[in-house]
């Protein structure tokens, strides 16, 4: 099945560009990790609790991703408006998570990966290349036209994001890369990302392993049509939001599925049960503005055999999530919107980003 555009980054990064010149999880037993690292060769991390690959989790244990929702969370006052044109989304196209494109593509790197200048385009007249950037021969950035693609070194948890990323005859190229740490909260404290909403693109990203295991132990990130104008709110950094209706909704806000609501009476699938439960402990972040209502899961190509297999009932682009009642969503109380962006890339001992001329 194939669907419209999730994404569209072109007038966030236009402007980007001008400017720039503890909640401990609860994982699997050590003696279960070990053996999913033999079987997926997911050896390479220093813990295994780190390790996405067998159910382990990225970034750091303060980022606002890996905090559960306190009881009795204040609520925004605008909640039932935000939810009922949440409802409106999935009424026109459904709630999905997109597994085979219009998601990221993540490939882990080992220390003799052939290292590459990624040639960055842009949107602006200014030439810019991310020197030696570890690119595994077999990788493939997303099929979609946003084309994203993320390596991961597990070793120095360095992690390399690329939108627009394509191979050509003289070398990669990219219209935005940038750099950060699987050991950093999974925010770009300054936007620059390749996200619209500074996110780090694996941040809120559901894995296969999670989805196998029955437990994800992080927010998730969404996207939908509705983003409101006028900038993000925190965490998110910076926004695409373009929509002025009275409920649309800031991009950063968080939203959580009633964790009062009772999942054993909705009749879900394994899958969606797994979502759900997370959607009620951690909830999901809106990082998007997007043609239709999804989360993510990391693409299917990551791997060299359908990681989904057995654990989502298709091989279409599309798992869909409308089980899950939407209606029984609440927003979270967010903050004021910030108007005015600050762009600036952060210097990274993982990569250096150079002007050139």
């Amino acid at each position: 099945m194939r669907r419209r555009k999730l994404h569209k980054y072109g007038p966030v990064l236009a402007a980007l560009l001008a400017m720039a010149s503890t909640v401990t999880m609860v994982p699997r037993s050590a003696d279960a990790a070990a053996r999913a690292a033999v079987v997926t060769g997911a050896t390479d991390f220093q813990s295994a609790a780190a390790d996405p690959r067998i159910g382990g989790r990225l970034y750091s244990g303060t980022s606002p991703f890996n905090q559960a929702i306190p009881a009795n969370p204040e609520l925004d006052p605008r909640s039932a408006d935000y939810v009922r044109l949440l409802s409106r989304s999935k009424k026109e196209k459904g709630f999905t998570m997109a597994v085979g494109e219009w998601t990221v593509p993540a490939y882990f790197v080992k220390q003799d990966t052939k290292r590459h200048d990624v040639r960055i385009s842009g949107f602006d007249d200014v030439r810019r290349v991310m020197r030696n950037v570890p690119i595994p021969d077999n990788a493939r950035p997303d099929p979609a036209e946003d084309a994203h693609m993320t390596l991961i070194d597990p070793v120095t948890r360095c992690e390399y994001d690329l939108f627009g990323a394509k191979k050509t005859a003289t070398g990669w190229t990219a219209i935005w890369a940038n750099v950060t740490s699987t050991s950093d909260s999974g925010i770009y404290p300054y936007s620059m990302s390749t996200r619209a909403t500074g996110f780090a693109p694996l941040a809120g990203m559901v894995w296969p392993a999670e989805l196998r295991n029955g437990r994800i132990d992080h927010a998730l990130v969404f996207a939908y049509p509705y983003t409101k104008s006028g900038g993000p709110v925190a965490p998110a950094t910076s926004s695409d939001g373009r929509t002025t209706l009275a409920a649309a909704m800031p991009e950063g806000a968080r939203v959580q599925l009633d964790p009062a609501l009772d999942l054993s009476t909705l009749g879900l699938s394994a899958y969606e049960r797994t979502i759900a439960e997370a959607l009620q402990r951690y909830g999901m972040y809106l990082g998007d503005t997007g043609g239709a209502f999804a989360i993510y899961g990391v693409s299917r190509q990551s791997f060299d055999t359908d990681p989904y297999a057995g654990v989502l009932p298709t091989t279409e682009t599309y798992a869909f999530l409308n089980k899950i009642p939407v209606e029984k969503f609440r927003v979270l109380k967010t903050g004021k919107q910030v108007a005015q962006t600050r762009y600036s890339i952060v210097p990274s001992t993982c990569a250096r980003i150079d002007v050139v001329n």
